[in-house]
């Protein structure tokens, strides 16, 4: 099959695509204005992490580099460890930090959710996450906005700019 566009016109229009929003916001001309999209926030979601994790008395929570939080529950270091490029089958309930449940895989028949690990195929703070994990583990990930939907938020049950706390069990490694 040919394409009636060479190559490289697809590449000067997906540049064209790109360039283009960020040109019209400059020239739009308040720089001033900062939108909910173009706000870092690491600080406030490290500080909500630290209030929660003091708040229920959590102490053994491992911090990653990446602002994500893992707090091992049932350990198994016996258990084969999740790797990229793995297929992992997680049991899971999603939640925001109040408690408000916004999915689980009680919800679909309590089937593991399978995924290959490493491929950005789910949240990255998911990927990050139950790499930390061996076959068998249950724990706890808190997830900063920036691993989790960021400003989008998911529909309506995760709101923009949402911390995530998962409860995740690592039933299987492939």
């Amino acid at each position: 099959m040919h394409s009636r566009f060479s190559a490289r016109t697809l590449r000067l229009a997906l540049a064209l695509l790109l360039t283009t929003p960020g040109l019209l916001l400059t020239a739009c001309g308040n720089q001033e204005q900062t939108s909910a999209a173009n706000v870092d926030y690491t600080k406030a979601d490290e500080a909500i992490i630290q209030k929660y994790l003091a708040d229920n008395k959590i102490t053994t929570a491992q911090r990653q580099p990446s602002g994500l939080y893992y707090v091992p529950s049932t350990p198994n270091p016996a258990g084969t460890p999740a790797a990229a490029g793995k297929t992992v089958a997680v049991l899971y309930t999603g939640e925001l930090l109040d408690g408000t449940v916004f999915d689980a895989t009680a919800k679909h028949g309590n089937e593991p959710f399978s995924f290959v690990l490493g491929e950005g195929k789910v949240i990255s703070g998911w990927d990050q996450g139950i790499a930390l994990m061996h076959k068998g583990e249950k724990g706890v990930l808190l997830i900063p906005s920036a691993l989790g939907y960021g400003p989008d938020g998911a529909g309506s049950d995760i709101p923009p700019n949402a911390v995530l706390r998962f409860e995740v069990e690592l039933k299987d490694v492939q």
